[in-house]
């Protein structure tokens, strides 16, 4: 951050304190305490400070290591010592400040449950790994959390008491099922948002692969713990011929079995070409337009509703494929999905007839209420949009623009 930008952030606070005010006797409008201060600030003061908190955030990498709530309280504590001293240099406390933030290098491991995996190895899948959740597992949580409790400062009684709250949260969080783990340069509050934002990447392509292992009807539930959990729903029916009791399940009691076949399988269907995209800090047009897409397949298999899913299933196809300005989107990708998953023209002219068709019922849903999407249509979707998935990863090393890739399947329109 250049020293103009600092002056201006300066200037930003100092306008800031004159807007805060004692803190009133009862009023807890607006009302902070921190850092051994205590204020009350206006409304358009704490949108001010959060603005800086914003253009800080907007520093080269800096969104990576540090969440809000970090840099808000870093920027708090000097706040705090411009309350109490006009006179500090704020400007020097500044630079000091962003000069921490720019040589800030910690390595920080985040471990998550994940539901409906059952795992017998352990693999990758973008910059996530996947583990099962066993003893050996539990053991090396604690054998760590043991290490950095012994080195603190607190008590006897207080270490005792981590190390009991650490061993109960490692079984919690361990016991049976899966765990992802990522490694993460940030600080923790930041380290546990990225985490969870790449085992969600690496749960889309799960999701996507399990189309590819287990029968389309079957709604395998994948996600982090809590996300999208199985359930059974009971009702009760009264009729003039009587009662009955109704119940359906949410979700498959079938669990994701990943072992050596299943690994096989995702390879056939080309998982790990996504994965090497997912781990690369910018990956390239065409890579983003596949994980975009791959990403709203997964968000469709997560609906409980067909119609939901249905709309969602389109929303992918739309990401995979970019109609030429003044081209409608319904038609580019109706002859998109033809040429890439049929090889002559009678199965083309029937998925292009097909999609035309989903289209129409898609606007239906979106735009006139209609509720009239059947499972047969759900899972004809699910295994068209899965199908052209599929062959566009196949071409993730011929192309490294969605342009490119569009302009392949133009010129097989002409052979």
């Amino acid at each position: 951050m250049n020293q103009p930008a600092i002056k201006q952030i300066a200037k930003q606070l100092r306008d800031i304190v004159s807007n805060t005010s004692k803190p009133e006797s009862g009023s807890l409008s607006n009302f902070q305490m921190h850092d051994g201060v205590a204020y009350n600030w206006t409304s358009e003061a704490a949108i001010s400070f959060n603005e800086i908190v914003g253009k800080i955030l907007k520093q080269k990498d800096f969104s990576q290591k540090f969440s809000s709530k970090y840099v808000d309280q870093k920027l708090k504590t000097l706040f705090a010592e411009l309350l109490s001293d006009e006179k500090v240099d704020l400007e020097e406390e500044l630079v000091l400040l962003i000069s921490a933030l720019s040589s800030f290098e910690q390595n920080t491991v985040v471990f998550l449950k994940i539901e409906g995996i059952v795992l017998s190895l352990c693999f990758e899948l973008g910059r996530v790994r996947f583990v099962p959740g066993d003893q050996h597992l539990i053991f090396y949580i604690k054998n760590e959390a043991s290490k950095i409790i012994k080195s603190s400062r607190s008590n006897e009684e207080g270490k005792n008491f981590y190390h009991n709250f650490i061993s109960q949260q490692a079984e919690a969080v361990s016991s049976g099922g899966c765990v992802g783990i990522v490694e993460v340069n940030a600080e923790p509050i930041r380290a546990f948002e990225v985490a969870k934002e790449e085992v969600r990447r690496a749960i889309d392509v799960l999701r996507f692969s399990s189309k590819a292992i287990y029968p389309l009807k079957e709604d395998i539930r994948i996600g982090l713990e809590g996300d999208h959990p199985r359930s059974n729903r009971h009702g009760f029916v009264f009729s003039e011929a009587g009662l009955n009791t109704k119940s359906d399940s949410v979700g498959s009691v079938r669990p994701f079995e990943i072992k050596q076949e299943s690994l096989e399988r995702m390879n056939d269907v080309g998982v790990f070409e996504i994965s090497s995209a997912l781990r690369k800090k910018q990956a390239n047009n065409f890579e983003e337009s596949l994980i975009r897409s791959i990403h709203w397949f997964s968000v469709a298999l997560t609906q409980s509703e067909n119609s939901n899913s249905f709309l969602f299933l389109v929303v992918a196809l739309e990401s995979l494929f970019k109609a030429e300005r003044g081209n409608s989107i319904g038609g580019t990708v109706a002859e998109s999905v033809a040429f890439l998953v049929s090889d002559n023209l009678t199965g083309r002219k029937r998925i292009v007839s097909l999609v035309r068709e989903y289209y129409g019922k898609r606007s239906g849903v979106a735009h006139g209420g209609k509720k009239t999407i059947t499972d047969a249509d759900l899972c004809t979707l699910i295994n068209i949009t899965g199908t052209s998935i599929m062959v566009a990863i196949e071409k993730l090393s011929e192309f490294t623009s969605q342009k490119q890739f569009m302009g392949w399947i133009e010129d097989q329109k002409l052979t």
